[in-house]
């Protein structure tokens, strides 16, 4: 559960952090649910200026250079796959690239089989709820990953205010 911008940054952060060459992140939710902060954050997690990463709907994909360069793909104008597989996926979800996919949907067939898929959806005008689905033994060991440096990130009474309310640690 997100209850704010900076709190989206924060789990995006952590998991940018645990990402590696090869790692791609699929995002859904509606319009305004979070997904471009949350690559904000990842990009910080990656040592990246999150101000640097805006929403590439009108030039589909950007790259951010570094060690490992993220690039920042965002399917909002595509009808769906059959227009997804004119882009360069080869190029996309690169060995030595960390790739994070919004409106992943359209790209249905095409994602690389092990994938982190991660559902964002608004509960209220600030809080998001974000649900984690791995597809492969790499996407496990993100969210099992992801889990612990939640943790370890949580304040003690956090945790169980956590527990009081049901909330999951890896992503509701």
């Amino acid at each position: 559960m997100s209850n704010s911008v900076d709190d989206t940054l924060a789990l995006g952060e952590l998991l940018g952090r645990l990402l590696a060459g090869g790692d791609v992140l699929a995002l859904s939710g509606d319009l305004g649910s979070g997904k471009t902060t949350f690559i904000q954050g990842v990009a910080r997690g990656t040592g990246r200026d999150p101000g640097a990463i805006k929403s590439p709907t009108f030039v589909l994909m950007r790259e951010h250079r570094g060690a490992t360069t993220l690039v920042h793909v965002d399917g909002y104008r595509l009808d769906g796959p059959v227009e997804a597989a004119w882009l360069d996926t080869e190029l996309m979800f690169g060995p030595r690239r960390v790739t994070a996919v919004e409106w992943a949907e359209r790209f249905n067939g095409l994602l690389p089989e092990d994938h982190l898929d991660i559902h964002l959806e608004h509960v209220s005008a600030n809080r998001r709820r974000l649900h984690a689905t791995a597809t492969g033994p790499r996407a496990t060991a993100l969210i099992e990953q992801w889990q612990a440096a939640r943790r370890a990130a949580q304040p003690p009474d956090a945790i169980a205010d956590a527990a009081e309310q049901g909330t999951h640690a890896a992503g509701d």
